[in-house]
C-alpha cells in the first residue's frame, strides 16, 4: 500500500509522492485558490498541496481518526461548500466531517445507519449535503444549520427498498431536472439500475438497464440532461437519455496494463461537452468529446506490479484552470494532467466515414480509411537535437461495444498497415491539417453468430502514453 517512493512523469502527467507513510488517498478536491486537498486515509491527516509551489504545504491531523487493519477509512467524497468549509465522508466512523478552514476546527456528524458506509457527497442549491450509503442502502441529506457535533441530529435518511440490489453508487444532483437526484444501484458481479429521487415528494423512480450493462457506477449529466454512466466491470461507458430510456454504449481502447483485464471506467465529470473519467484498470485519465465522438486517453506513469500494473487511481477532480488532479490509492501519490497539455497531441486522426454496416447472415463486411496526421508542433517542442522524427511507432487500435471486454472476438479486422513510423516528410500543423497524412485501409467482417444490433466501434492510434480515437456507429444486420 506504500507504492514506489518516487514520482514519475510522462509528456502529459506529473506525479507527486506524498511525504506520509502509506497515506492511501482516495477522494480529492480543490479550493478557490486551486490548492489541492485530500485525506491521508490511513494516518488520518488532511493534506494540502500547492501547485504554484509544487510542494505539500500542510498536514492537518483529524481528531479521533480510525482505520481498519492495514487499510484506512475510505474517503470517497470530499468537497468545499460556498462558505469555504471542507466536507468529507468517513467509512469506518460512519460519519461525515466538516472542517472549518478559517477556524481550523473539525466537527463530525454520525450517519444514523450503522455500517452504512457514506460515500459521495454533493450540495443542493440550499447548501444541504446529500450523500449515498454503499451498504446502508439509503441516500441521506444533512442540514448544516441543524447538525450537532458527534450526533445524528440534522440528518435524514431515505431507505431505497424498491428493488433487490447490493450497493449504491454516488449521488448526483441534476441541473436539468428540478428536485432530482440521480444514483446507481448495483449487484455484483453484474447488474445495475439507474435511480432518481425526487427531493420534493420523496419518491424513487427506477430505470432498468439492458442486459450487459455491467456494474454502473459513475454518473454525470451533460448540458442537455443526458446521463453518462461508467460500467465498472467492463471496457464500456454509455449514454442514457432519461426521457426516452435510450442507451448507446461505447468502448474505451483496450487496456495497456495487461491483456486479461478491462479498463473499468469508474467516476466521471461532465464539463464543456466533454465527459472526463478515470480508467481504474486501464490506468488512465480520459475524456470523451460528445460533439465529435473523440476519445483521448492519457496513461498514468506509475504501474504497480502488485496491483496488476495499475496505480489504483480511484478519484479525480478538476481545478479552476481545467487541469485534472487524481489520487493513486496504492502508490502514495497524487498526479496532474495539466490543462495546457490536454490538447498538445502528437497527432490527429480522422475516418473516411462515420458508420459501417455488417451483414451477419451473408458475412458481408465493410471498409473505411483511417487518416493519421502527425503534429509537427508537438514533435518540434519534444524534439532532441532538432530532430522531428520520434523514436516510437504509432500503433493503430481497435475496440467495440459488441463485447464487454471491448475486444473484437466476433468480428475480424484487416489493415494494410497497423503500425506507422513517422518521417519528416509527413509532418503537418493545424494550419495545414489535411495536407500531409498517413492513410490506412481497414476492412471489417462479421464472424458467424454475430448478433444483429446497433453498436459502436472505437478506432484510434496510440503513441507512447497517449491514445486518440474516433468512435463511430457499427450496425449489424441480419
Amino acid at each position: 500500500m506504500c507504492g514506489t517512493p518516487f514520482a514519475s512523469s510522462t509528456g502529459y502527467i506529473q506525479e507527486y509522492y506524498i511525504p506520509l507513510t502509506c497515506s492511501q488517498p482516495v477522494g480529492i478536491t480543490t479550493d478557490s485558490s486551486d490548492r489541492i486537498w485530500f485525506v491521508a486515509t490511513w494516518s488520518g491527516y488532511l493534506v494540502v498541496f500547492d501547485p504554484a509551489l509544487q510542494k505539500f504545504i500542510d498536514f492537518i491531523e483529524i481528531p479521533n481518526w480510525k482505520t481498519k487493519g492495514t487499510f484506512g477509512s475510505m474517503v470517497w467524497g470530499i468537497e468545499f461548500d460556498k462558505e469555504g468549509n471542507l466536507w468529507f465522508t468517513d467509512q469506518v466512523n460512519d460519519a461525515i466531517w466538516r472542517y472549518f478552514v478559517s477556524e481550523k476546527r473539525f466537527e463530525m456528524y454520525k450517519v444514523p445507519a450503522v455500517g452504512g458506509y457514506p460515500q459521495g457527497i454533493t450540495f443542493d442549491n440550499q447548501g444541504k449535503v446529500w450523500f449515498s450509503e454503499i451498504f446502508g442502502k439509503r441516500i441521506g441529506v444533512l442540514d448544516p444549520d441543524k447538525v450537532v457535533d458527534n450526533t445524528t441530529e440534522g440528518i435524514i435518511e431515505y431507505p431505497f427498498e424498491e428493488i433487490e440490489y447490493e450497493t449504491l453508487g454516488p449521488v448526483l444532483i441534476s441541473k436539468n431536472f428540478n428536485d432530482t437526484i440521480w444514483f446507481t444501484a448495483v449487484t455484483y458481479p453484474e447488474g445495475g439500475t439507474i435511480v432518481n429521487f425526487n427531493t420534493t415528494d420523496k419518491n424513487f423512480r427506477v430505470y432498468e438497464l439492458p442486459e450487459g450493462s455491467g456494474v454502473p457506477i459513475g454518473v454525470a449529466e451533460d448540458r442537455a440532461g443526458i446521463l453518462w454512466i461508467n460500467d465498472h466491470a467492463t471496457n464500456l461507458f454509455f449514454r442514457f437519455d432519461p426521457k426516452s430510456s435510450q442507451i448507446t454504449k461505447y468502448s474505451t481502447s483496450l487496456p495497456t496494463s495487461r491483456n486479461d483485464t478491462t479498463t473499468l471506467p469508474y467516476w466521471n465529470i461532465a464539463k464543456d461537452d466533454k465527459i472526463w473519467f478515470n480508467e481504474h484498470e486501464g490506468n488512465a485519465i480520459a475524456y470523451f468529446d460528445t460533439i465529435n465522438s473523440t476519445l483521448v486517453e492519457y496513461q498514468i506513469p506509475t504501474k504497480g506490479i502488485l496491483w496488476g500494473n495499475t496505480s489504483n487511481t480511484l478519484k479525480f477532480t478538476m481545478d479552476n484552470r481545467g487541469s485534472i488532479w487524481f489520487t493513486e490509492w496504492s502508490e502514495n501519490k497524487i498526479g496532474v494532467l495539466q490543462s495546457s497539455k490536454i490538447t498538445d497531441l502528437p497527432f490527429w486522426l480522422t475516418l473516411s466515414k462515420n458508420n459501417i454496416t455488417l451483414d451477419a447472415s451473408s458475412g458481408r463486411g465493410d471498409k473505411l480509411m483511417i487518416y493519421v496526421y502527425p503534429n509537427s508542433t508537438y514533435f518540434r517542442e519534444h524534439s532532441k537535437d532538432n530532430k522531428l522524427i520520434p523514436d516510437g511507432p504509432v500503433k493503430i487500435t481497435t475496440a467495440t461495444s459488441i463485447t464487454p471486454s471491448g475486444k473484437l472476438w466476433n468480428i475480424t479486422t484487416n489493415f494494410d498497415n497497423d503500425t506507422i513510423y513517422l518521417d519528416n516528410g509527413n509532418m503537418t500543423d493545424s494550419k495545414n491539417y489535411h495536407n500531409n497524412q498517413y492513410s490506412i485501409n481497414m476492412e471489417i467482417k462479421p464472424i458467424k453468430g454475430l448478433h444483429p444490433g446497433n453498436y459502436t466501434l472505437t478506432l484510434g492510434a496510440r503513441y507512447e502514453s497517449v491514445s486518440y480515437s474516433k468512435i463511430i456507429d457499427l450496425v449489424v444486420i441480419k
